[in-house]
């Protein structure tokens, strides 16, 4: 909700106003029911209705029966819920191969994405890592999974909790204060204009913890190339290797190759798999 319209109750709210608010309403959570909106905004059914609706044509959200879900877009990220769930099997297999790239004793930094977090405990086998992050969920990940084998250097600044993360211009500066070995990142991919993050604060932490690491590794399962967004982080040279999952277009894995990026395919077999 913008500023604005903070304090003011949500049933006094302009047509303009209510719909932002359901649209930030739906980033911090799966989904929501026609009858919740109405009794939040005091409005009618078909009022809700018709909100919904103006708000999916945007591409925010998706309707659904009796509400609407999610819908990440070029201008909005989706709650850590939703994505928690997207794409599950090819994160998993992404953070697997990844893992394998990383040498004992070495010092890595870790965005907020969810495929970085996947790679916490094939990491927590690894001795003497030293683990930079933002992310709170990985925070609690090395709690739960470490027996002090991982160091971890966890960075402050301004906690969003849509991202259950720190970013800020606090965070990019702790950030400058560090070096480490390689940075392994998520983002949405556009082959010929680089890396790309749908919130402008997102992308700057991103971009920062490229700069601060030796070696860069984008972490993208396939469908980073098919969605937008709008801020872009950096050019793909960047980064010295990419792992992407079996499930991506061969014609991508050879345009990354051809843009001097090392690629590992992840599948099912234990080890990264090369294809042509």
């Amino acid at each position: 909700m913008s500023e604005e319209t903070l304090g003011v109750p949500e049933e006094n709210l302009a047509v303009g106003e209510r719909r932002e608010a359901i649209g930030r309403l739906l980033l911090e959570r799966e989904s929501v029911t026609v009858r919740e909106l109405t009794e939040r905004f005091q409005v009618s059914t078909m009022t809700a209705h018709r909100d919904l609706d103006a708000l999916a044509e945007r591409g925010v959200l998706r309707k659904v029966r009796g509400g609407a879900t999610a819908q990440p877009t070029a201008l909005y990220e989706s709650s850590l819920t939703f994505r928690l769930g997207e794409m599950r099997e090819a994160k998993e297999q992404i953070a697997r191969v990844a893992a394998t790239r990383v040498e004992p004793g070495s010092s890595l930094v870790l965005d907020d994405s969810t495929t970085g977090l996947a790679m916490i405990p094939y990491l927590a086998q690894i001795p003497e890592l030293t683990i930079v992050t933002t992310f709170v969920s990985i925070v609690d990940e090395v709690s739960r999974l470490n027996d002090g084998a991982l160091r971890l250097i966890g960075i402050g600044g301004a906690y969003d909790p849509k991202y259950h993360a720190f970013g800020g211009v606090m965070a990019e500066q702790a950030l400058r204060n560090l070096r480490v070995d390689r940075c392994f990142v998520a983002c949405l991919v556009d082959l010929k204009r680089g890396a790309f993050h749908r919130e402008p604060e997102q992308a700057a932490v991103k971009r920062t913890m490229i700069e601060m690491a030796d070696q860069c590794t984008l972490l993208a399962d396939s469908s980073k190339f098919s969605k937008r967004g709008m801020h872009r982080i950096v050019e793909l040279d960047a980064f010295d290797r990419a792992v992407v999952d079996d499930g991506t277009d061969p014609a991508i894995v050879s345009a990354l190759r051809s843009q001097g990026i090392d690629v590992d395919v992840a599948g099912p077999a234990t080890d990264p798999r090369k294809v042509s």
